[in-house]
């Protein structure tokens, strides 16, 4: 009996298939684009239609809920943000204290604290030393005075220098 229904369903998909074929048209022209495209438009709004209602209900709902809460549960609320916002001090204020041991500008080393992982003091200060490793041995930074220790090319005297400048000037003048 099973084979007979699932050969039923198999010639039923056949026939739709074979009407889907010559139902479809192709789409010649501009117009006929805009209009295929428009109906598309249309249903897909159609499915959201009701969305403002929803909306409006959810928040409605919220509003509801917030005044149902005892005045426990909104201290209680307000209690555990306060924790989460004291955790996240204390752990940028304990980075920043790692950071600033394990830095040492004069031998340029440099650890910004948003770099260090960890929630502990040993994983931050593991971290630290992970990074001044990686980061390698530094050697402290140096002036650069350009061509320092170099004697001058040019061993021409100034004054020659100038009278040519001279004659170069008065010459371009007369000429």
């Amino acid at each position: 009996m099973s084979t007979e229904t699932t050969a039923t369903a198999g010639e039923q998909n056949d026939e739709q298939s074979q009407e889907t074929k010559s139902e479809f048209e192709a789409i010649t022209s501009q117009e006929d684009f805009d209009k295929a495209i428009q109906t598309r438009i249309a249903r897909e709004r159609a499915k959201f239609a009701d969305y403002d209602d929803v909306k409006a209900k959810a928040d409605k709902l919220t509003v509801i809920e917030d005044e149902n809460k005892t005045e426990a549960q909104k201290q209680s609320d307000r209690l555990a943000e306060i924790e989460r916002e004291n955790a996240e001090l204390k752990s940028g204020k304990l980075r920043a204290d790692v950071a600033e041991a394990k830095s040492d500008p004069t031998k340029g080393i440099v650890i910004p604290a948003s770099m260090l992982t960890g929630t502990t003091k040993e994983e931050l200060e593991a971290s630290a030393d992970a990074l001044i490793k990686f980061k390698g041995k530094q050697q402290a930074p140096r002036l650069h005075i350009p061509n320092e220790g170099n004697s001058p090319t040019n061993t021409s005297n100034p004054s020659d220098d100038f009278a040519e400048f001279l004659n170069t000037q008065l010459g371009q003048q007369s000429a």
